[in-house]
């Protein structure tokens, strides 16, 4: 876990001096211009928290184990609301102490998130048990780890669902996306590999024909298909993690899922069920 403290003291430290540049530096003396930007800082914290937060493009963006927390832009906006709390004019200090540590503890939480989410829902034990090559979850939540598992065996590293579960940052709810990444990095990195985020496009995973590949995948709200649903048991929404091993001589595409076993879903159902988010390892 040092790569997350290190996240969490270089996130503090930076979200302080964002308070701290908007406290002495950037707070206009008219009091609508500085009610205005705390209004900005708020509904930005909202925002990246609805829309942006923890995509994998992050990972892109900044290439480390502790993206998660590095990319967590809601604790540096909630920092700035911090400083313009404090200069708002015409208030009475109370207040502006008040609204300023609200948001000031707003930002730790954004920065703390991961590491709050296990305390608050500590997540399953996890086992070792494999269906052929591919890891089986030992819980709904536990899909991410054991699909991890399953793609680093297939690229001869040995590791189990049980052992990928602290790694992946995982909790009684599922595994975020970038802690996915974060088990993934870590222990390609033991082995000296690389781990590489593939690109978008379904046409072009296919034609790249480079396997393993960890497919973070969902079924649609939507989607016309009732087979989906009846029988083959998705839930509309509900994220899930795959491991694509190749092609077979037919051309379908042989999917390690670690709720069933192996496989083969068609090209069409791998476009309705891929949202565009996969990994493999150099």
């Amino acid at each position: 876990m040092a790569d997350i403290w290190i996240a969490v003291a270089v996130m503090v430290l930076l979200s302080t001096g964002a308070a701290w540049l908007t406290a002495r530096y950037l707070s206009p003396q008219q009091g609508q211009s500085v009610m205005l930007w705390l209004t900005l800082s708020v509904v930005a914290v909202i925002f990246f928290c609805l829309y942006w937060a923890g995509q994998l493009f992050w990972a892109r963006i900044v290439p480390n184990s502790a993206a998660i927390i590095y990319t967590n832009l809601a604790a540096i906006f909630a920092g700035l609301g911090t400083g313009w709390a404090w200069r708002l004019p015409n208030t009475p200090q109370w207040r502006r102490a008040i609204m300023a540590v609200g948001l000031g503890l707003t930002s730790l939480a954004a920065i703390l998130w991961p590491l709050l989410s296990i305390a608050l829902r500590p997540p399953p034990e996890g086992h070792d048990k494999w269906r052929g090559p591919v890891a089986l979850q030992t819980s709904w939540a536990t899909c991410s780890p054991a699909a991890a598992a399953t793609f680093l065996k297939a690229e001869g590293i040995a590791v189990s669902e049980r052992d990928m579960i602290p790694l992946c940052l995982t909790d009684y709810a599922g595994t975020p996306t970038l802690g996915l990444y974060r088990g993934v990095k870590l222990m390609a990195s033991r082995h000296e590999r690389q781990v590489e985020i593939v690109d978008h496009r379904l046409e072009k995973l296919l034609s790249d024909d480079d396997w393993p590949v960890l497919l973070a995948v969902r079924l649609p709200f939507g989607v016309d298909d009732p087979r989906f649903e009846q029988e083959w048991g998705w839930i509309p929404g509900m994220g899930h993690s795959v491991v694509a091993l190749g092609r077979d001589p037919s051309g379908d595409i042989v999917i390690a899922d670690p709720a069933v076993g192996l496989e083969l879903w068609s090209e069409s159902t791998l476009k309705t069920l891929w949202q565009g988010n996969g990994l493999r390892v150099k």
